[in-house]
């Protein structure tokens, strides 16, 4: 949890800059953002909610207990790590090809439908 954290603290820094940026006149696409924010740590902050996620799915009642304790006591919500998986999901590509995407997402959408 102190990963994810210190992860999401660093995009959330990112993103208030980048909308600073906008203010100033200085436009970027949705792309050059998204990219920027990867840069500063969006992916890992993803692969970390993956990880909850996936020991969120994985039925023992005590792991899921123990991932609420550490939400609640970071101030944080089940939605705050579903709003990440589903930023990682719109935004999986096709390198791997199609088939691959389209199971990577299927795999992403069972954990946020799991939450």
């Amino acid at each position: 949890m102190e990963l994810y954290i210190r992860y999401s603290d660093r995009v959330k820094a990112e993103t208030q800059r980048l909308e600073q940026l906008e203010l100033d006149d200085l436009e970027m696409d949705e792309e050059e953002k998204y990219n920027r924010k990867l840069e500063c740590g969006l992916y890992t902050l993803q692969l970390i909610a993956v990880i909850l996620g996936d020991l969120w799915c994985s039925e023992h009642s005590q792991m899921k207990a123990r991932i609420e304790l550490l939400l609640k006591q970071q101030k944080l919500t089940k939605n705050d790590i579903k709003d990440i998986l589903q930023e990682y999901h719109d935004n999986i590509g096709d390198l791997d090809g199609a088939e691959e995407k389209e199971r990577a997402q299927a795999r992403i959408q069972r954990i946020i439908s799991s939450f």
